[in-house]
Formats: C-alpha cells, structure tokens, sequence
C-alpha cells in the first residue's frame, strides 16, 4: 500500500508541457540509492528505464555528480545538484526485501530547494517491480497532469517452435506469462476491466474462430464460432459491445454483438473484405479496412453501420487501423513503393497522413497506450520480430520485448484504477 506523506503544489512548480509537439526532456538527476543495496538499486533501475522511455526526462549521468554519495534522504545540497544541471531528483531508499518491501522515494525541485514528492510504497516481495512503476506513475502524473502508463499491462502473440501463444507481459515486456498454449493464437483485445482477454484461434480444428481467457485463471472459452471465420474482436469503451469479422457464405463483413447478449449484427455489406475493426474512445464510431474501392484502405463509420467516410487515399494497401484514445489520430500501417509496411497516422479532422517509421524493416500493428501518449507496435528492425514502443510522431523508439523466435500482435491493458 503506498501512502502519499507530502506533495508540495507550489505554484510556480515545474510542469512538463504536453500541449505542443516533441516535449522538451526535464533534466533529472537520479541520486545512488541507500538502503539495502540490492533492492534499493533493483527498484531505482526499473525506475530509471520507466523515466528514459517515456521521452519526458533527460537521465543525467552519475558520472557527473557532485554531491557525495553519503548525502542522505533529506539533507539535499542543492547547488551540487544545480551545477551538473539537474532540475529535479530522485532520491529512494528500500528495505531489505523479507515477506514485504518497503520503500521510501522522494522527488525534489533542485531548482527551488523543496521536496515535491515524498511517499512509501510498499508490498509484497514479488511486487518489487510494481513499488517502481507506481512511484514512476505518480512522478510523471506530477508534472503532466495526466495518468501515465508504468502500471499497465500488455498482451502480444509470443512465436515457439510448436505455434503462437498469448501472453501477457508488464508493460515494458517483464514478467511474461503464457495465457494459452501454443496452437495458433492470434490478435489479443482486452476488456475495458482489464480482466480478460479476446483473441483469435484455430484450436477448434474447424478455421479461426474467437475465444476469450480469464487473465487470473487461465480459463479459455468460447466467443464467437459462427462461419468458416471469426476473428479480430475488439471491445466498446463501456465494455457492453464487441466488433469482430466473419466470413459468411464467401462474403467477410464486421460485425457488432452485445457482450451478454445474441452474437452479431452485420454492419458492413460492401463489395470486398471489411476487416480490422477499431472504436474511437466516445464508442460513437468505429474504424475499419475495406477494399470496397479497389484496395485496401482506412474508412469510418457510425456505430450502427451508417456514415461511412473514407478516410486514407494515399497508398495502395493500408490496413491495421487503431484508433488514439485521445480521439484525433488513427494509426495504421501501410505498404510504401518498396512494399515494405511502414506505421503512418492520419488526422481525423482532415485527412492529413504523418508517417511514423522509414527504413527500419517491417513496421505493423500498431497499439495505443491508454493515456493516447505512445504507440506499440512489432518490427523487425532488430532482426527478428519483436515489439518496440515510441512516441506517437515516431520519436524515442526502444525495444520492449526480447522473445527468442518472436513476437507480434501488441495489445496494450487499460490504465490501473486509481488508488
């Protein structure tokens, strides 16, 4: 349980500034952490990748500083820190790890000489890494405002030598775990409650169809077994419906469905394939592909069926739309005059196409973090494929995942609720 002891609103207190375009990087300096060793510089490394990937901070080098490292918690020079040009640090200290962990971890405001954060987190042993992202969450919903992403969960297709399974993983691809075996399992989507898990699958033996998996228990049932194919479900931000496609009688549509009621109601009838559908954040509309024009491309429509816009005319195959919870941008990947398939966004207000990735392999199947500030996606800039996380104009890319054969398909859980 993590009890906040002091947060300090000043009110010239430092703020990151979200509203523009690339986020100028707030210098932080990140002193050696005291306590028991092994646990205090185990939490403040996950601490570190949290601050470095989320493109919000400048991590200085503790080569730099001048502050021994026998300064305590609270008894803070601040002009050492000053002058290797920290505008904020972090200082922590844990226990040693027994049946909980304890943390004390603090922000301070170099500049004005004043603490800013202060709490202690603590927990069970195994939730070392979770007293982390916890402290990361509150830092950056310190200085934006805004909910951040450190506590999330995403789901992804892992390759083995027998097939694909679903897996779940921490946000930065820790703590992996299998939640099915590995016959051919695809397109995880979870719930709005972050407790269970769609994903298509041809373990029946009879085509692809759509299963669900408890993320606590393991336990898969099915979905939707209806036509020689069902697959891609995605959820309604109220949790109350689904969209899928099928294949009926040679013709692939979208469909909606009630989550406890009949299953499906068509709701495209186009000439062609209407695949990979996507709701906007209000569940007003839905983003899909269709080739009703000749090839693949980008379209809306109303959440009954209705008003159907196209929406991407440049490019002669786009697909794989997600639309941003923030509502203003859909991103896709499409295939470039080397045919390779590259990540692009396009504006919902006028169409305008910004392009995300260029000469780094094959980009595909992006996934929004909850709070709209970053992107998820497979490449195979790396070699294999594997996932990799960047802001949403391309920026910061890092690696997430390190699977041996593999991995695909990311889908990013709902934020934590708040404490």
């Amino acid at each position: 349980m993590m009890i906040l002891l002091a947060l300090l609103l000043a009110a010239d207190r430092p703020v990151i500034d979200l509203s523009g375009g690339r986020v100028q990087a707030y210098p932080l300096a990140m002193a050696r952490p005291l306590g028991a060793q092994e646990t205090s510089v185990s939490v403040q490394s996950v601490l570190a990748q949290d601050f470095e990937r989320s493109g919000l901070f400048k991590l200085l080098d503790p080569a730099s500083f001048l502050a021994p490292p026998t300064e305590g918690l609270t008894n803070i020079n601040y002009a050492r820190w000053q002058a290797v040009g920290a505008q904020g640090l972090v200082k922590l200290s844990c226990d040693a790890p027994g049946a909980e962990i304890k943390c004390d971890m603090r922000l301070y405001d170099v500049a004005h000489g004043q603490e800013l954060l202060h709490g202690t987190y603590q927990g069970p042993s195994p939730s070392m890494r979770q007293l982390a992202h916890r402290f990361a969450d509150d830092v950056v919903r310190f200085f934006t405002h805004e909910p951040a992403i450190f506590q999330t969960r995403i789901a992804f297709v892992r390759e083995t030598e027998t097939g694909k399974q679903i897996v779940v993983s921490d946000w930065d691809g820790a703590n992996p775990q299998p939640l099915t075996g590995a016959s051919i399992n695809l397109l995880p989507a979870w719930t709005p409650d972050g407790r269970t898990i769609a994903f298509t699958s041809f373990r029946d033996g009879a085509g692809a169809h759509i299963y669900t998996v408890d993320v606590a228990s393991r336990k898969i049932g099915p979905l939707v077994l209806m036509g020689d194919l069902a697959a891609g479900a995605t959820y309604a931000p109220d949790g109350l419906r689904f969209l899928y496609s099928a294949s009926v009688e040679d013709n692939t549509d979208i469909y909606i469905s009630q989550t406890d009621g009949p299953i499906g109601r068509r709701l495209t009838d186009a000439r062609g394939i209407d695949v990979s559908a996507s709701w906007s954040a209000d569940g007003k509309r839905i983003a899909f592909v269709s080739e009703r024009a000749g090839s693949p491309q980008i379209y809306t429509m109303s959440a009954d069926g209705t008003d159907v816009r196209r929406l991407t005319f440049q490019g002669n195959f786009n697909q794989e739309p997600a639309w941003s919870p923030k509502g203003d941008l859909i991103a896709f990947s499409g295939r470039d005059e080397h045919r390779a398939f590259d990540l692009y966004t396009v504006a919902i207000d006028g169409g305008k196409v910004t392009r995300l990735t260029q000469n780094q392999g094959t980009n595909e199947k992006p996934a929004w973090a909850p709070n709209g500030r970053y992107i998820l996606f497979s490449s195979t800039r790396g070699g294999k494929r594997q996932l990799w996380v960047m802001q949403p104009d391309g920026s910061n890319p890092r690696q997430v995942t390190s699977e041996h054969l593999g991995a695909s398909d990311p889908a990013w859980g709902p934020l934590p609720p708040p404490k």
